[in-house]
């Protein structure tokens, strides 16, 4: 499988390290060319646009000292810049480390800095100092020259240029993504080794997922993977977006099977929850934004396969996160009748979806759907850990939940309700769609109703429906057969990890 790098970066799972081409087809004001990007290092924003393009190098290839033409080549494991006679240079990554050896070309690393960020020598090589990150470019073989002058007009220093030239004839370089540590970790000898781990790594996470599954899909999922605290949590989109979003976690899980492989990515999110139980709607580096996030996790927990082939003590941890969660609701967030609500639109996890024209806390279908879903599956985890009595109330729970959402069905379609007045008004966002997922539990009237206006969604999140057309396996066929998984999820060119993972989910479901 080979990489159009203008469309997908080369990246590796975990690590922020990408590869790509630039054309600037958004007008984003980059010089067209090959980038080095360090993913969160281009987090500044100001009035909804990138600030600075901080973490970005430009790279150019040179053969003999002049900038070269090359052309670019891509896989999972390794990239090549292949300058013609003039030699190649081979790229591949291992965990926090970039290797690159070349047998011929050099290159000029051309870095923009932000406001206080520098670049110097120091005994490890050159240290870029990149918000809260330090690059580091150590030469093991070739040389280092670093040029940077000071324009006098503009009170500040001209963009750095590191220029790497081959030593007979070979150039091996390592650059660093660290937070400063002194000790750096052990890694490949060469691109070749570091290669090989990577597409070993590849093929075991592509066992985890449908069989046949795209390899392009699987790559952007694999890719989008990022560490935070000692945990895998996928990132968005690691070269626009540097938040990892719940939604995003959620819906990564339905791309695997085995429950045990979805509890341990969900509950990488849920560590970073509150003792309360308040989940994180969006983890930076620099801190955690907890907020009511619906309960999303039941979905994926319920399509995962052997819930009882999971150990027992990594069950017993993630229902003891998971658990708060979903009562937070119940206890914060809920009416006498066992309706629960969202005390204001953005609550639903999607930024700008108005459930209410008056903006008043609303009983949505959304909710009693994904309430329904998590205290079902609560439920099933109680009994297999031998708690009956939760067990119990939480199933009973789950059919309160499921009798809120037949009081939303109105003739037709569902409704929302007012949590303060007995207002309804029916449901004019891609959230009214959700119920959909129930597939084949919900009623023929209400099934048939709903397929008939499936994914016509105005101003819908394309996430959203995709996790609709799960609950519609025969409408989820017929729009794949057509290329309808446009309307469900963006294509893999799109650089976006979940909504591969929807794909993903789509065409094993169909």
């Amino acid at each position: 499988m080979l990489l159009d790098l203008k469309k997908i970066p080369f990246g590796q799972h975990l690590s922020r390290h990408l590869l790509f081409r630039e054309d600037d087809p958004l007008g984003v004001g980059r010089e067209q060319g090959l980038y080095l990007g360090l993913a969160n290092e281009s987090s500044s924003m100001f009035a909804g646009f990138a600030a600075r393009s901080a973490g970005f190098i430009l790279l150019k290839p040179t053969v003999e000292g002049r900038e070269a033409d090359y052309s670019l080549q891509a896989d999972p494991a390794s990239a090549l810049v292949d300058c013609g006679k003039g030699g190649g240079i081979r790229f591949a990554i291992d965990g926090c480390a970039l290797l690159l050896q070349s047998d011929g070309p050099g290159l000029e690393l051309t870095v923009r800095l932000g406001f206080g960020e520098t670049v110097s020598r120091t005994e490890r090589g050159y240290e870029l100092n990149l918000g809260a990150t330090k690059y580091v470019i150590a030469t093991r073989k070739g040389k280092a020259e670093l040029e940077v002058m000071w324009d006098l007009t503009a009170l500040k220093s001209t963009d750095p240029v590191i220029t790497l030239t081959p030593e007979d004839g070979v150039l091996d370089v390592v650059i660093w993504d660290t937070t400063g540590a002194y000790k750096l970790p052990e890694i490949a000898p060469d691109v070749d080794a570091a290669a090989k781990k990577a597409q070993a790594a590849f093929r075991a996470f592509c066992a985890k997922l449908p069989a046949g599954a795209s390899e392009l899909l699987a790559y952007n999922l694999w890719m989008g993977f990022q560490g935070f605290r000692g945990d895998a949590l996928v990132c968005s989109n690691k070269i626009n977006d540097n938040r990892f979003q719940a939604l995003h976690q959620a819906v990564s899980a339905l791309a695997f099977r085995d429950a045990e492989d979805v509890i341990d990515l969900l509950g990488a999110l849920l560590k970073q929850a509150t003792p309360g139980g308040l989940v994180p709607c969006q983890v930076k580096e620099s801190g955690i934004v907890p907020e009511a996030a619906p309960p999303l996790y039941g979905l994926a927990l319920s399509m995962a396969a052997n819930l009882d082939k999971v150990p027992k003590e990594k069950l017993e941890a993630f229902y003891a996160l998971y658990a708060p969660s979903v009562t937070w609701w119940l206890e914060q967030r809920s009416l006498p009748d066992g309706a629960c609500y969202y005390a204001y639109p953005h609550e639903c996890g999607w930024e700008g979806a108005a459930i209410l024209r008056t903006g008043e806390p609303a009983v949505s279908p959304d909710l009693a759907v994904w309430m329904y879903l998590s205290l079902k599956v609560l439920s099933d985890m109680a009994v297999l850990l031998g708690r009956q009595e939760e067990a119990l109330a939480y199933a009973q729970g789950a059919r309160k939940q499921w009798a809120v959402l037949l009081r939303l069905w109105q003739g037709g379609g569902f409704v929302c309700r007012s949590a303060l007045t007995d207002e309804v008004q029916p449901c004019r966002t891609a959230l009214g769609l959700v119920p959909l997922l129930l597939g084949g539990a919900l009623p023929a009237e209400m099934r048939t109703a709903l397929e008939a206006r499936a994914l016509k969604i105005h101003g819908g999140d394309s996430l959203l429906s995709g996790i609709v057309a799960l609950g519609a396996p025969a409408l989820a066929a017929r729009l794949l057969a057509q290329g309808g998984e446009k309307q469900a999820a963006p294509a893999a060119a799109a650089y976006d990890p979940a909504r591969c993972a929807l794909l993903l989910a789509l065409k094993e479901r169909s």
